[in-house]
């Protein structure tokens, strides 16, 4: 487990450049908290998981129900937030509100890995979405813009997606690693077996304070160091303009 390495000079144990993540859109009170997983053992989970996994769901169905979550303050930030970039928010929903509407359900959440296994159980548990993107697939650094009319953007699992200029996104030099904040990520950036290196993105809303960004990261990172192999880095909060 993350807990039990011994601590090194790794590129973890840095804390990551303050310009990595740089907004060029006009709305107040967006952010991004970020954080480096570094030598990454991606792979599958032990049995005791999915007994801890339960006791998560069993606490948000204690906690939630469905009919509440459409005056969800937070859910409903993300919402606004998608209906102002021209994005349909009953179609195109936030990660964090389409996995607790998959718990509220009844349902489990998917198998996929390690690491996107306790990210999506992390992002249901505290309500914030979650991106994961292979470091060494980025292409320099990334900033939160409008779409570009006609770009393409592949989804994990395939779907090509033909923005119409107006969507937000999460982009590096030459590509959209996610579409949203944050409904997809994308294909070519996924966690994959021969990932190494990962960034693990919290993306903020408007409504939602600097304090529950840190209390958001502070609960993923208790799940990742119990359940990952890797080293956890200095997580660092970029926030947009105003």
């Amino acid at each position: 487990m993350c807990g039990k390495r011994v601590p090194t000079m790794s590129a973890a144990s840095k804390r990551l450049p303050p310009d990595l993540i740089r907004f060029m859109v006009s709305r107040e009170g967006l952010s991004i908290s970020a954080v480096r997983l570094s030598d990454v053992t991606v792979a599958g989970l032990p049995d005791e998981f999915e007994q801890f996994e339960q006791r998560i769901f069993a606490e948000i169905r204690s906690t939630r129900t469905l009919e509440q979550l459409k005056d969800d303050p937070v859910f409903r930030s993300y919402r606004d937030l998608y209906w102002t970039f021209g994005m349909d928010p009953t179609k195109l929903r936030v990660s964090s509100e389409a996995l607790v509407r998959r718990v509220l359900n009844g349902h489990n959440l998917w198998r996929v890995n390690n690491v996107v296994d306790v990210a999506n159980l992390a992002s249901a548990y505290h309500g914030l979405p979650i991106g994961l993107i292979d470091e060494d697939r980025l292409d320099g650094e990334l900033v939160v813009r409008t779409a570009k009319r006609g770009e393409v953007f592949r989804r994990i699992g395939g779907k090509e997606l033909v923005c119409r200029g107006r969507e937000i996104v999460l982009a590096d030099a030459s590509k959209i690693v996610c579409f949203g904040f944050a409904t997809h990520d994308a294909d070519y950036t996924k966690v994959t077996s021969e990932t190494t290196s990962v960034l693990l993105l919290i993306y903020g809303a408007p409504v939602v304070r600097e304090a529950v960004m840190h209390d958001a990261m502070d609960k993923t990172l208790k799940m990742v160091r119990k359940w990952l192999e890797c080293e956890v880095g200095h997580p660092r909060l970029y926030t947009g303009p105003g």
